[in-house]
């Protein structure tokens, strides 16, 4: 279990917090640095399948967002809690994109309402009843929640709620400050092909180490070199070639002939002690605010994967963003939980 990096600020707000991602079943519960929590439940492997979400910021004041999203057509009487119908009155919305079906509700007592239905039941049926959203794990995954949102024994609290008054609660942590800034140099071809060629020889090891493919390049990759300012760039070189993405190795070169090159191989909090990134999974650089994403899908429909995202700061790369979902599934492709993002 993550825990809170420091304590309590003037004012009660806490400065910082670490990610999580757990796991309880057919739920997964996500807390990003802010305490910002996405619990969220769907049947494992089965593409465009509904999924039930439960979305909460920290801060005494914060609401519970729940989202049931299908992705077909279907009416709000169309819902069963092991074969009970569930009733949503006026506090719930629906709307509908293409075949994308959601419902949705901010309202407290709806909430508390739809947890009483919920809690002891084993699925929720949509439709047909043919297609279900698992529950086990639902109430683990809440209870998660409201451990790491400090709402146990709270009057805020979704599963195990007590007497204690909603401004006991602590305040949201503070997000990291991250200014993204403009590139405004350029490298010239000659000096492209020279950093691509410094890379490649130096990193000759690493790319053994990792088992690149020689003919990476010709799947899509490309080797790219781009300014990071007078004195640094930033070099990709094509590692592995997938059927539907592809993996780079990638350095931080010195300019001026002085120096290695130096492999960015950054860490993650994708729960525990961090993920080292050896490779990046479809990487790219923006020089109009100096950030270098990547994008990884679990499998090629995108229901599962991670993006992250780094900002140069003069000096070396900064984390800006990760969102993660290790379980393929759900009725939205591409959309993972955040574990970490900036202000």
């Amino acid at each position: 279990m993550a825990i809170l990096l420091s304590s309590l600020a003037p004012g009660g707000a806490a400065i910082a917090a670490e990610s999580s991602y757990d796991q309880y079943k057919s739920w997964l519960i996500a807390c990003d640095n802010g305490l910002t929590c996405e619990a969220k439940g769907f049947t494992n492997g089965i593409i465009s399948s509904p999924d039930l979400r439960f979305h909460r910021a920290a801060g005494p004041d914060a609401v519970t967002e729940v989202t049931i999203s299908v992705p077909f057509p279907v009416e709000l009487n169309e819902f069963r809690a092991d074969g009970t119908l569930l009733h949503f009155g006026s506090a719930w919305q629906l709307s509908r994109d293409e075949n994308l079906t959601k419902i949705s509700t901010k309202s407290p007592e709806a909430v508390v309402e739809l947890l009483s239905a919920l809690r002891n039941a084993t699925e929720l049926q949509v439709g047909d009843a043919k297609t279900v959203i698992p529950l086990d794990g639902m109430v683990a995954a809440l209870l998660h929640m409201d451990d790491r949102q400090g709402r146990l024994g709270n009057v805020t609290a979704l599963i195990k709620r007590g007497a204690a008054p909603a401004s006991n609660v602590a305040a949201a942590p503070a997000l990291p400050i991250l200014a993204r800034r403009k590139i405004d140099i350029a490298l010239s071809d000659a000096e492209k092909q020279r950093l691509i060629m410094l890379a490649k020889g130096s990193g000759k090891a690493l790319f053994e180490v990792e088992e690149c493919q020689a003919d990476a390049s010709k799947g899509g990759l490309d080797e790219e070199a781009y300014p990071l300012d007078a004195d640094h760039a930033l070099v990709f070189i094509p590692c592995i070639m997938g059927a539907y993405q592809g993996s780079s190795l990638v350095f931080i070169m010195p300019r001026n002939g002085n120096g290695s090159a130096v492999p960015f191989r950054p860490k993650l909090p994708l729960g525990g002690d961090g993920t080292e990134m050896k490779i990046l999974t479809e990487p790219g650089f923006d020089t109009n605010t100096g950030s270098l994403q990547m994008a990884g899908r679990g499998r090629a429909v995108g229901d599962c994967g991670l993006a992250a995202e780094w900002v140069w700061d003069g000096m070396q790369f900064q984390l800006a963003a990760v969102s993660y979902q290790r379980t393929c599934g759900g009725s939205q492709l591409g959309d993972w939980p955040t574990l970490f993002r900036t202000s």
